[in-house]
């Protein structure tokens, strides 16, 4: 498969995102002096006295150094995903990206599916044991594409949990779909499901009934719930996974929300 390749509103929504989050957290880095491991502190907003001029140094193994230590892991990590994107974003755009204003507001949606929701559904709801299952680092899996649906929201810095559960209230019938996923930049998140195996009669049935309910209780494709169609099973054709949950991702996010400065030649 390709570099995976985000579209333009979201990749500037995870770069803003992280700007705006590392503008909120102490910046530093490490340094090391007579074999000893010492965090510098260069920025804390919550500290004026700490800048690049005169930082604070703290032997990690202190009290405040273990402290400190965890802040600047955290900060470290974000500034190497903001830098990769940044320098992606340069690479394919000659104008600087623009700035985003959060919360994003978004589309009516009856089912109030944002990071809260996300955060609250129990995963591995589903009752079905498979006789061959896929053990991974993702935990038990069903099937292999499973497997490569969730290394590929991985690979997207997606998170996603597994099997949890809708109630359809038209129906009265409760499902495990294969995925929520939480596009958490936008507070939003949808269910994803993999739908293959369409040369088997049963199958194709149930995946009707599936979508007809999904669409009863006003669960948009594209919107609160995403459908990735397999035409070949043992074929798992990763782009297209990857092009369908970045498609909806990059249109749950409106135009409006990109604010275009002078600098743009996007205006």
């Amino acid at each position: 498969m390709n570099k995976i390749i985000f579209p333009m509103k979201v990749h500037a929504v995870k770069l803003e995102y992280r700007r705006l989050k590392l503008e909120k957290m102490p910046h530093g880095h490490y340094i090391s002096r007579k074999d000893k491991t010492i965090v510098v502190i260069t920025y804390d907003p919550e500290n004026a006295k700490y800048n690049s001029r005169h930082p604070r140094t703290l032997y990690v193994t202190s009290k405040l150094g273990k402290i400190y230590s965890e802040k600047i892991n955290n900060y470290l990590r974000l500034k190497q995903e903001y830098d990769a994107l940044l320098s992606d974003w340069n690479s394919r755009y000659r104008f600087a990206p623009p700035r985003i204003e959060f919360p994003i507001r978004q589309y009516y949606d009856p089912h109030l599916m944002n990071n809260d929701f996300y955060n609250k559904e129990p995963e591995r709801c589903g009752k079905y044991i498979s006789d061959n299952p896929t053990v991974s680092e993702h935990g038990e899996l069903k099937s292999k594409n499973e497997l490569m649906g969730a290394d590929l929201l991985k690979e997207m810095g997606i998170p996603f949990k597994y099997e949890t559960s809708v109630y359809f209230e038209e129906t009265g019938e409760t499902i495990n779909p294969d995925y929520l996923v939480n596009f958490f930049e936008i507070d939003r998140c949808a269910y994803l499901e993999v739908l293959g195996m369409n040369d088997k009669t049963d199958y194709s049935v149930k995946t009707a009934v599936k979508i007809n309910s999904f669409s009863k209780d006003r669960f948009r494709p594209g919107r609160e719930v995403i459908y990735v169609l397999l035409y070949d099973k043992a074929n798992f054709d990763k782009d297209y996974f990857v092009s369908q949950v970045l498609s909806a991702f990059n249109d749950m996010i409106p135009d409006s929300a990109l604010i275009w400065d002078a600098e743009s030649e996007a205006v």
